[in-house]
């Protein structure tokens, strides 16, 4: 069983992201070829390599009874055992997810939101770390024919 599960990616999120990507290629490409000023120029490629990066690099890993959440350079370790529930969330609320179609997190300590490919094996696999885990999700992602999976 594989224990590591990258991010699920819609149309949505998939518009948005490379519009943010383009956008910042073409103010660099301006800011260097108007020769005005460069002390944007290095602003928005530190930006625009977090963009990049967290679009790329966003996944669940479950470890030694541990949830590692990985989003480009930003980390995440939460205990299997303090999960308490798991619940499906549709949100646009800023996350380590690519879809609006989300599972919510609750843990001793605050809450998380997710977006993970083969979201039944993972489930099971969490449930099988943790019985006691509440997992309230219904699928709902099977009547959402509007969603494409840019995943792969």
């Amino acid at each position: 069983m594989n224990n590591r599960y990258k991010s699920e990616k819609d149309v949505f999120f998939f518009t948005m992201n490379w519009a943010i990507i383009i956008a910042l290629l073409i103010l660099v490409w301006m800011g260097l070829s108007t020769g005005g000023s460069l002390l944007f120029i290095p602003v928005w490629l530190l930006i625009l390599m977090f963009v990049v990066s967290t679009w790329y690099m966003t996944n669940y890993e479950i470890d030694k009874g541990h949830l590692r959440v990985r989003s480009g350079p930003l980390n995440w370790n939460i205990p299997i055992d303090k999960i308490e529930k798991i619940r499906r969330k549709r949100s646009m609320s800023s996350g380590p997810a690519h879809s609006r179609s989300r599972l919510e997190i609750t843990y001793a300590g605050g809450s998380m939101l997710i977006s993970p490919v083969r979201e039944e094996e993972f489930l099971k696999q969490l449930k099988g770390i943790n019985r006691k885990i509440t997992i309230d999700v219904p699928d709902v992602k099977k009547d959402d024919g509007a969603k494409k999976n840019l995943s792969r």
